[in-house]
């Protein structure tokens, strides 16, 4: 079946299994921001953040945040265009694409961790988010099992070119006395090539801000910070990947 849905006035046409209900729900993706991707200024495809949502340390999720949130959740789904679609055009020549994610912070932090660095936990075998054990999906999958930090219950369908599922958070314990809490995150969406050089394609930049409060409240519940489209990455998206010791990955050589 064929269904066409409306991103920012744009219409994007994909493919949905027999198997997904005529009728969605409440639980279907809700749309944030849609930007564009481009590969040498052709179009490849539409990076879609949902809307947000909040919780209380991946607990008691809600499009409205509590008194008690401290993170917030969005989805990030990838459509390839027929331009993009390794099966089609593949105008880039990718092989897949991938979810790259650069965090930065201006909290304490764990040992090990920097205030610039690419999102994955330690020790992890490559820089993508869109791998085990994070929660991410390709092509029409259902959303992570695990909905204790989602604003849905159960398991809703999806379908996407790749897409990754975040929940950050940062509890009142890592905060700085005296200054608001910000995160921020660029999200690029990643040409990869078995032979040959990756291409760094278009990104989203987005985060939130716990306002400090003082005296025995700390920090407020998060303030979204809305996404902003970018059409390739930023100077310091490139020179975290050039200055990471966590994990090394070099996009403008052949790095496996």
């Amino acid at each position: 079946m064929l269904r066409t849905i409306m991103l920012s006035g744009l219409s994007l046409l994909f493919i949905v299994s027999p198997l997904i209900p005529a009728q969605l729900t409440a639980t279907e993706l809700l749309v944030g921001k849609t930007c564009p991707v481009t590969f040498e200024d052709h179009p490849v495809g539409f990076l879609v953040f949902s809307r947000e949502w909040y919780h209380s340390s991946r607990s008691g999720a809600a499009y409205i945040p509590g008194d008690n949130a401290t993170g917030v959740g969005l989805e990030i789904h990838f459509f390839s265009n027929n331009a993009g679609d390794t099966h089609l055009l593949n105008l880039p020549d990718c092989d897949r694409y991938r979810m790259l994610q650069v965090r930065n912070s201006n909290t304490r932090l764990p040992p090990g961790e920097q205030a610039s660095q690419i999102d994955v936990p330690d020790q992890f075998p490559d820089p993508f988010y869109d791998n085990a054990p994070l929660e991410y999906g390709r092509g029409v999958h259902l959303v992570p099992a695990d909905d204790s930090d989602k604003p849905w219950q159960g398991r809703p369908v999806r379908a996407s070119t790749v897409s990754i599922y975040d929940t950050p958070y940062v509890s009142d314990v890592w905060g700085k006395e005296g200054i608001d809490i910000n995160i921020s995150f660029e999200t690029c969406v990643v040409c990869e090539r078995d032979q040959g050089y990756d291409a760094l394609l278009s990104c989203g930049k987005w985060g939130y801000q716990r306002a400090y409060m003082g005296g025995m409240t700390g920090w407020a519940e998060p303030e979204f910070q809305p996404v902003q489209c970018q059409d390739k990455p930023s100077e310091s998206f490139k020179a975290t990947l050039d200055n990471s010791s966590r994990i090394e990955y070099s996009y403008w050589i052949n790095w496996r």
